[in-house]
């Protein structure tokens, strides 16, 4: 389908959004829309600015129907996101020749919440006072406005329902990286987009799909697609990543000066388009997705590995029943993890485990649990002939025993996506008595049973590293004493030799070290260097 009118047209018309968009400040928004046009880039700037914010050598040589936007605050994009939805409605075509009888084709402009509504409406209406624009208006109520040719744009909030049976032209979002990103909740970023694709499935060009936003925290569909789109010559959509002054000109240096001055973690953020480290809050994702074996989403059994199981145990309403099986390294290997979902009958769940987990890996015997209706739970494995065993370590503290064998790299995990992404969710809090505890975020629709499950299989099969043990004490077989080592754990491999020990111990020293490293840089990250 050829557009009537092109967007990079529309952009330089005076009768039509020329008004703005003609001012030489704009240049590098006319350059994005002439790769959303498929038009070529005739100006050295506008190839070498291209080139720079999608990360590619070789730029689409067809328009661009699929596009995340990531640019820093006052860059224009809520301004950009409008023109390119009434556009996209009113006069890239004729859209009754492409309907049936009685539908409407819908352009949808979503907004992180109600008030970011609000700005894009203003936006979209004030464009639509150009001289050709507003006798093409047929109805214009709060959310909706219809035009002659049969389509109409409506402008919401980020709700999965609105997306869902209707014939959508174009899908176009604002602050994206700001939607919940939670796998449970029923507009999440990924409910979002998976509802928008099949919308737009009859439009004759396959529709457009453009959301923008500033950088935030390392998880959801947005920093999903970044890795996967920006730099990558071979991926039909694009990625445009930018800071604020590379797409506005003229937004004065002092403004992110003082942003910088003031809290530097979050003015990277918002003005230099860095993604937040500090809001991965407890484990990097980049070493999660380190640690992580693509690919694999189970490890089949194995003959003569020792393994562990760990559940997290659910009464069958709020939460999922969870189990995980890991065995001892160095490295430590998440063998697999499953989950099922409310609502469920703990006692089937609990049978299902014993016979597709249990007795395949190794004919466990023993699970380990938090304490949570441990007696409930105790009794129904005890039918199974497998003992439910209370871990002596909290949630929390099998959290912060995982945390410096994954940034040591001394950790398997399968692939699974609910899994990285609770496990990037996890706060830490700092309450009495400088005491750390991690979680999940303190919203309703927030889990992290699966990361429970896989953390606490992985802390009882390494036996919680030395340093962060110092109660007990043990020797090698040459009779040197190891502090925050168990007996057995050491007796059972004293054929090793000394020079194996020492190896162990070495890496527990590195893991704990970086361990500690990684926490100052935080929170240096959070607070800045400050003399006092």
């Amino acid at each position: 389908m050829t557009p009537l009118i092109s967007l990079t047209r529309a952009l330089t018309d005076p009768a039509l959004f020329g008004a703005t968009f003609r001012a030489p400040s704009f240049w590098t928004w006319r350059t994005l829309a002439k790769l959303i046009d498929g038009e070529p880039l005739t100006e050295p700037r506008e190839v070498e600015l291209a080139e720079q914010c999608t990360g590619r050598s070789q730029l689409p040589n067809k328009p661009v129907r699929r596009l995340i936007l990531l640019a820093g605050r006052r860059a224009g994009k809520d301004r950009f996101l409008s023109a390119v939805s009434v556009w996209r409605a009113a006069l890239c075509a004729d859209w009754r020749r492409h309907s049936s009888v009685g539908e409407q084709n819908v352009c949808l402009l979503l907004g992180a919440d109600k008030k970011q509504a609000a700005i894009l409406r203003r936006y979209a209406e004030g464009l639509l006072q150009a001289p050709m624009l507003k006798p093409e208006i047929v109805r214009q109520t709060g959310e909706l406005i219809e035009f002659k040719n049969g389509a109409s744009l409506e402008i919401a909030t980020n709700d999965a329902r609105l997306v869902r049976g209707r014939s959508a032209i174009a899908v176009l979002g604002s602050e994206c990286c700001h939607w919940k990103t939670d796998e449970y909740s029923s507009s999440s970023d990924e409910e979002v987009v998976g509802a928008a694709s099949p919308s737009m499935a009859m439009c004759p060009d396959g529709g457009l799909l453009m959301l923008g936003s500033s950088v935030h925290r390392k998880v959801g569909y947005m920093h999903r697609q970044f890795k996967k789109l920006h730099g990558n010559d071979d991926a039909d959509g694009i990625c445009w990543f930018a800071p604020s002054a590379v797409m506005n000109p003229q937004l004065p240096a002092h403004v992110i000066d003082q942003a910088l001055a003031e809290d530097a973690a979050k003015a990277r953020a918002e003005y230099l388009n860095i993604w937040r480290e500090d809001l991965s809050d407890f484990i990097p994702f980049d070493v999660i997705e380190g640690c992580t074996d693509f690919g694999t989403h189970e490890r089949a059994p194995e003959a003569g590995i020792d393994y562990v199981a760990y559940c997290d145990c659910s009464s069958g309403i709020g939460d999922s029943f969870t189990i995980a099986v890991a065995s001892r390294g160095p490295p430590h290997m998440l063998h697999c993890v499953r989950e099922v979902r409310p609502r469920l009958i703990p006692s089937q769940v609990i049978a299902d485990f014993t016979e597709t987990i249990c007795k395949p890996y190794g004919n466990i015997t023993e699970v380990f649990s938090d304490k949570y209706a441990i007696g409930f739970h105790q009794d129904e494995w005890r039918r199974h002939g497998i003992r439910l065993t209370a871990c002596e370590r909290t949630t929390s503290e099998n959290y912060l025993h995982c945390l410096p064998l994954l940034l040591a790299g001394n950790v398997r995990l399968v692939d699974s996506l609910t899994l990285r992404n609770q496990l990037c969710a996890l706060e830490r809090r700092v309450g009495a008595n400088d005491k750390e505890t991690v979680t999940h975020p303190a919203h309703a629709s927030a889990h992290d049973d699966v990361a429970c499950a896989a953390c606490g299989a992985l802390a009882v099969a390494a036996k919680y590293g030395n340093y962060e043990l110092p109660s007990f004490l043990a020797f090698t077989a040459s009779g040197a004493p190891i502090m925050g080592r168990s007996y057995d754990d050491v007796a059972g491999n004293a054929v090793d030799g000394e020079a194996a020990e020492r190896d162990r111990v070495r890496a527990d020293e590195e893991a704990a070290e970086r361990f500690l490293n990684e926490r100052m840089m935080q929170h240096i990250a959070m607070y800045g260097s400050r003399r006092f």
